[in-house]
């Protein structure tokens, strides 16, 4: 046997038995309330494929025509079942395998759901720290012209029988209590003030390292997204503009189409190739015999026409052949 032969009958082997494979663990799948049974069934009748499809080349000429459209309907009715089988292993590989991402997917937009609830609050604690911030230069701008008024008033002085009437000032005590009290509130307001601005800054320094830390497992979600088994594909689709279930939809049926055919096809290959190396050998035999028998033969002929046909009426009984008969004459 060639070293093709036995790599061909390798691939075939290797071919079918990944189909079987795929096959019987995807109707295992379907039928797992009663797996390991399904999966005695289905490989009985992936084994039974392949040897009715070498049945079939090997006695194609000896078997009645019922038995020929029987095994080869029920090839075609195996290669179906299997080629739904591989589809049904590959669907739930892929399934499984997207119900991990879909939940990377969903932790993504509740992380960047909250990044953005955290950023519209920052902002808004920025507007507030804003107007507090205008509000204190008012309170400022109102303690300066507080701190500008005077607190004296205009008393007119008698200069008696002999004198002028004078006007001096003095201290308004009323006025001195008004304004030591509106000093006071408004630099109570103003501590207050800054007081609100340092809170929300601070609030604000510690959403930004929420966000931060949110950034950092964003990007970490991302990078596992780029990593899994179907993030090509997930670039493929947003390529193509559909969405993932088709692409891989379409690359499943491609698979499936090539698969199981291309199983059968190779065991008919290996089964063609062997056959023809039998059918050689013994042709080779064949001829070799009739060359080893060829020439007695044709010497036998030469005695017997040498004899027959000899002109002497005496010959030599030694030499004679006892089941020859001839005319002495």
């Amino acid at each position: 046997m060639s070293l093709f032969t036995i790599l061909l009958g390798f691939s075939a082997f290797f071919v079918a038995s990944c189909g079987a494979f795929f096959s019987v663990k995807g109707i295992g799948l379907l039928f797992s309330g009663s797996f390991y049974a399904t999966i005695l069934m289905a490989s009985s009748l992936e084994f039974g494929k392949v040897m009715a499809t070498s049945f079939l080349y090997r006695y194609w000429n000896k078997i009645n025509k019922l038995l020929k459209i029987y095994l080869t309907c029920a090839i075609l009715v195996l290669m179906g079942i299997t080629s739904l089988g591989v589809f049904g292993f590959l669907s739930q590989a892929f399934y499984s395998t997207k119900s991990d991402l879909d939940s990377i997917q969903s932790e993504l937009t509740l992380l960047e759901n909250k990044k953005s609830s955290l950023s519209s609050q920052i902002t808004s604690n920025n507007e507030r720290v804003q107007t507090l911030t205008d509000t204190r230069k008012n309170q400022e701008n109102n303690l300066t012209k507080v701190l500008d008024q005077s607190t004296t008033t205009t008393v007119n002085k008698s200069g008696g029988l002999f004198g002028k009437d004078t006007q001096e000032k003095v201290i308004d005590k009323k006025s001195v209590e008004l304004k030591s009290k509106s000093l006071e509130g408004m630099q109570s307001n103003i501590s207050s003030l800054e007081s609100n601005i340092e809170k929300i800054n601070n609030t604000n320094t510690s959403l930004l390292t929420e966000i931060n830390t949110l950034d950092n497992s964003i990007i970490s979600l991302n990078k596992q997204i780029t990593k899994s088994d179907i993030g090509t594909y997930k670039f493929i689709a947003k390529a193509f503009n559909v969405d993932i279930e088709t692409i891989v939809k379409w690359f499943i049926l491609f698979i499936v189409v090539v698969f199981d055919p291309l199983a059968v096809s190779l065991v008919l290959a290996y089964n063609i190739a062997s056959n023809r190396k039998s059918n050689d050998t013994t042709v080779e035999k064949i001829v070799e015999v009739e060359k080893i028998i060829e020439k007695p033969v044709e010497i036998i002929k030469n005695i017997y026409t040498d004899y027959k046909r000899g002109t002497k009426k005496v010959h030599n009984p030694d030499l004679a052949d006892p089941n020859l008969k001839c005319n002495l004459d």
